[in-house]
């Protein structure tokens, strides 16, 4: 035939049969093997990563609800201190204002009384610049009925005097 060797040929066919087939036990297999391996090591790392990032998720979600609820209660604990706040200044004025008020009463009535005591001293001084003058005019024309009057009048005007003074 054409000089081909069929023994040869299917010695040769029988060796890379041979050598396939080890190579498949020895190489393609384990290789395979740790192919399959490996991407079920990344399928479970991909699920945990995908189980974090749906708790990372519900994380946030609570931690953003616990914000808005923390911001909510900080608005309102502000409110509630001006409020406070306010009604304490309202208190301190409405305070202020009874003491002034108490203040200016008093104040008031020290004036009235001074005003009174000063009207009776002026009246008093008077009383007794009048006497004196009239004592004065009446030394050159004295005579005792005149004296025993300018004296009762005296009294009578001293006693006035004392009972206004013990009034107060």
């Amino acid at each position: 035939m054409l000089g081909i060797d069929f023994v040869q040929v299917l010695l040769h066919l029988l060796n890379f049969v041979i050598l396939a087939g080890g190579l498949t036990l020895l190489v393609y297999k384990p290789v395979v093997k740790f192919l399959e391996a490996r991407r079920a090591r990344f399928e479970a790392l991909e699920e945990q990563n995908q189980a974090a990032k749906e708790e990372n998720d519900r994380l946030l979600k609570a931690y953003a609800q616990r914000h808005d609820e923390a911001e909510a209660e900080i608005a309102e604990l502000k409110a509630r201190s001006e409020r406070e706040a306010a009604e304490a200044a309202r208190g301190y004025i409405d305070a202020a204002r009874q003491k002034a008020a108490a203040i200016l009463a008093n104040a008031e009535e020290e004036a009235e009384a001074r005003r009174a005591q000063i009207l009776d001293s002026a009246q008093t001084e008077i009383g007794e610049l009048v006497i004196e003058a009239a004592q004065k005019l009446l030394v050159d024309t004295a005579d005792p009925e005149r004296t025993a009057a300018l004296y009762d009048e005296f009294l009578r005007r001293a006693e006035a005097d004392a009972d206004k003074r013990a009034e107060k």
